[in-house]
């Protein structure tokens, strides 16, 4: 027990929130200087007070109370803690804060501390992201994301509508629309210039819509930058520009007549000037003077630069000495125009030189063009390519940038960059139970909580799903990276409330320093190494990359270089173990098994290298073989008894292509669907229960069968069969192993395990038999299947009888 709850003064002092200090009464008994700087207090005025001068919410929501007995129940502790609340300052302006309660038994009762962060800026932060997000929905503008090598990663409602496709046949793909006009520009090509570090650019071309006809638009591609400065995308802006196309060749043909020429003008909705060369405005539209806010007079009696922003004024100068001396037909540049009232807009500026009758250049055409709202969405389209949506911490994508970053600067300066891991322990609990929206509220607090722990400067992102990544600057020593864990560690783990629920969220952290050989991907791999090992020492931990650890992580490298020699070199052959009848021991089927025919260590089982080859995303490339010899089989020999069984992962049930290759396999080697059955594991389609669907329906459809493995280890076994088209379950070796002669906990579960496949009408298979025993006990359960060492072990050329 605390003697003296001050004696924590120092230490609540030097905290970087707002700490105050509050006794059993729910009065304020202390309070820091950070505390006095938010709210525009002196600590005098506020040490003796009630808390909810400062946030007075804590009152009204029962949140604090002022008697003394409320700090004595539990319960009501547990009410207070990680909370989003509002605080007022001295004038009576609120504003967002968050709020956690700590609470210290001391001799005089109840002692709670609370520490206040402005969160002013993650709301701000949120709501921007929504209102850009917005703005790329519903610009009138086409606004598409690419990739450098052309893949389509945003098409907007508006793209839809102007060339007719829908999002779902571009996104993901490298659509680029036919380019009618044989001109230098195409995007592809601006796509490789913007790739090779030159500047995006505007044009104007024709586009060919899905159905046929065509447009006139003007494209505006600009680069999509990371935080390292690297250019990793760009994104396209197009606009449908007859109208413009139509005003300009009316004011070319008509430059002397004038009447007609302002008649044209003031019909067009894009801003229009007529200028002398030396910038004096002849003729304005209104639509010009409505973007501007000035009068027709005001405009007239100024020069085209007059409007345009300080910092572009040289730029537009600049553009406007070539188009009049000749070296380009007109000028197209983006630059911002200052409104009468000091307001800036963004406009895209074309500018043309015009000739008289006698064929000499008299006037320049100005048409300026509003595209704010463009250059906003460019904006969000930069932001969205390197934040995450639900928490407005950086991503994946920019973390590996800025890592990079950080890692050359640390190598020439001689010092080390460290990595923090940070994965929530049994985070799924909280989804599967709660829903998914609790789970994203837990994310978003957990994730403002580590923000709230780190120091300025060092990078916080969302990595994907549960998982955060911490990159620390400047370590000097181990012991700074485990007070560092510690500090994190400690700010998540506070309680929280959850949709009536309260929650005590924890983490494992693996930390990771770098070499001057480290890459972000071998410093990350590091950090997700030591992880796993403080998850398998009991979660709710930190662990180091030490030696060892090293020594295994350059093995898993070894063994991954292997791997991909070996999928070039074909050198994965497929075993066949047999399944029988257990009635009469008779052939009904094989379970295709995986071997690596290593060119130097022999022939080796999946549990040497399948982990690593789903972890790699290799497991693809292997599935695939498989699959192709395993139809190459059964094309050879037709007449082989039953199916063939297939083992796919949760990593190939992700991809979205891997439904086409197996149709695609059993089309070229022309084998009955109905020969083949898929078998997954309960826990592969749990973690991907809406593509697994998909995907396992649509080979339902074409026959192929549908086998649930390792069956009844998991938590939602039957709810797995319910879900999903399943055609037969295979018993968890497991539970055969357990099996004994006399009766048992063990063999009433492969009884009633036998009883749920039987009334479901699914095929049963019991794995792992070794014994006769075994194998007389399934039987007379009523297991009609069975497999394991006692029948047959796992061979090259699969049994016939």
């Amino acid at each position: 027990m605390l003697q003296n709850p001050l004696d924590f003064q120092g230490l609540l002092e030097a905290a970087p929130d707002a700490m105050a200090g509050i006794g059993p009464a729910g009065v304020i008994r202390f309070v820091n200087r950070q505390t006095e700087l938010l709210f525009d207090y002196d600590r005098t005025d506020l040490v003796g007070q009630p808390m909810e001068i400062l946030v007075p919410e804590l009152s009204r929501k029962g949140h604090l109370a002022h008697r003394a007995g409320y700090f004595a129940n539990p319960e009501a502790r547990a009410m207070g803690t990680g909370l989003q609340l509002a605080g007022r300052r001295r004038d009576g302006t609120e504003f967002p804060v968050d709020v956690s309660l700590s609470f210290i038994e001391t001799e005089d009762g109840l002692f709670v501390t609370a520490a206040i962060r402005d969160i002013t800026e993650r709301i701000k932060t949120a709501q921007e992201l929504q209102q850009m997000a917005a703005i790329i929905r519903n610009s009138e503008d086409a606004i598409v994301g690419k990739t450098l090598d052309g893949i389509v990663m945003n098409w907007n409602p508006a793209a839809e509508r102007m060339f007719g496709y829908s999002s779902e046949e571009t996104v993901g793909k490298p659509i680029d629309l036919f380019n009618l006009e044989d001109r230098p520009g195409d995007i592809n090509a601006t796509l490789a210039r913007i790739g090779a570090g030159q500047p995006g650019g505007h044009y104007e071309t024709i586009r060919v819509r899905k159905d046929g006809t065509t447009l006139p638009v003007s494209i505006t591609v600009s680069p999509i930058h990371d935080a390292g400065g690297a250019i990793v995308g760009a994104s396209t802006i197009t606009r449908d520009v007859t109208e413009q196309r139509k005003a300009a060749e009316t004011a070319r043909s008509l430059v002397a007549a004038e009447d007609l020429v302002r008649t044209v003008m003031g019909s067009a909705s894009i801003g229009i000037v007529l200028a002398d060369l030396d910038g004096s405005i002849q003729v304005v539209n209104r639509a010009l003077c409505d973007l501007l806010g000035y009068d027709e007079a005001y405009v007239l009696a100024h020069r085209l630069q007059d409007a345009v922003h300080p910092d572009d004024v040289e730029e537009v100068l600049q553009a406007r000495a070539r188009v009049i001396a000749g070296s380009t037909e007109k000028a197209v540049t983006t630059l911002r125009l200052v409104r009468a009232d000091g307001a800036t807009v963004w406009v895209r500026r074309v500018e043309l030189l015009l000739h008289g009758k006698d064929g000499e250049a008299n006037m320049v055409m100005v048409q300026v063009e509003d595209i704010t709202v463009e250059h906003k969405a460019q904006e969000a389209l930069t932001y969205q390519a390197f934040h995450d949506s639900l928490t407005g911490l950086h991503n994946r994508a920019w973390i590996l940038d800025i890592l990079e970053v950080d890692l050359r600067i640390a190598k020439r300066e001689g010092r080390s960059v460290g990595a923090l891991f940070v994965d929530l322990d049994n985070f799924k609990v909280v989804n599967d139970s709660l829903g998914h929206a609790a789970g994203d509220e837990v994310l978003a607090t957990v994730a403002g909580r580590i923000v709230a722990a780190v120091r300025a400067g060092d990078r916080v992102g969302r990595f994907g799903g549960d998982e955060f990544i911490i990159v620390v600057q400047g370590v000097q020593n181990i012991q700074d990276m485990e007070r560092y864990a510690e500090r994190v560690s400690a700010a998540i783990a506070t309680d929280l409330q959850v949709r009536g629920h309260r929650i005590v969220p924890t983490a494992s952290i693996g930390i990771a320093t770098s070499t001057s050989t480290s890459t972000p991907e071998s410093l990350l791999r590091d950090a997700d190494s030591a992880l796993s090992r403080a998850k398998t020492n009991g979660r709710a931990r930190w662990h180091f990359f030490d030696d060892t650890m090293h020594a295994q992580a350059l093995a898993r490298l070894n063994i991954e270089d292997q791997l991909r020699e070996a999928i070039t070199a074909n050198q994965f052959v497929v075993f066949y173990q047999p399944i029988v009848a257990l009635a009469d021991t008779h052939v009904v089927g094989h379970e295709a098994l995986i071997r690596w025919a290593h060119p130097t260590r022999g022939l080796l089982s999946p549990g040497e290298f399948l982990e690593i080859a789903e972890t790699t995303g290799l497991i693809t490339a292997i599935g695939a073989q498989v699959l192709d010899q395993v139809c190459a089989l059964l094309a050879e020999h037709p007449d082989l008894p039953g199916p063939v069984s297939v083992n796919v992962s949760a990593v190939q049930l992700a991809r979205p292509d891997w439904l086409t290759t197996v149709r695609d396999t059993l089309a070229a080697h022309r084998v009955d669907p109905a020969r083949i059955v898929i078998e997954v594991t309960e826990t592969a389609v749990l973690s991907l229960v809406g593509c697994a669907r998909t995907a396992l329906t649509s080979l339902r459809e074409l026959g192929i069968g549908i086998h649930l493995d390792d069956f009844g280890t998991g938590y939602s076994s039957i709810s797995v069969l319910r879900e999903l088209p399943v055609t037969g379950v295979k018993l968890d070796l497991r539970f055969v192993h357990d099996l004994t002669a006399g009766n048992s906990q063990a063999n009433a579960l492969t009884q009633g395990v036998n009883g749920l496949v039987k009334g479901m009408h699914l095929t049963g298979i019991a794995e792992g038999i070794e014994t006769q025993m075994q194998a007389d006990i399934l039987r007379d359960q009523g297991w009609e299947c069975g497999q394991g060492y006692y029948f047959g072990k796992p061979a090259s050329t699969p049994l016939t009888h």
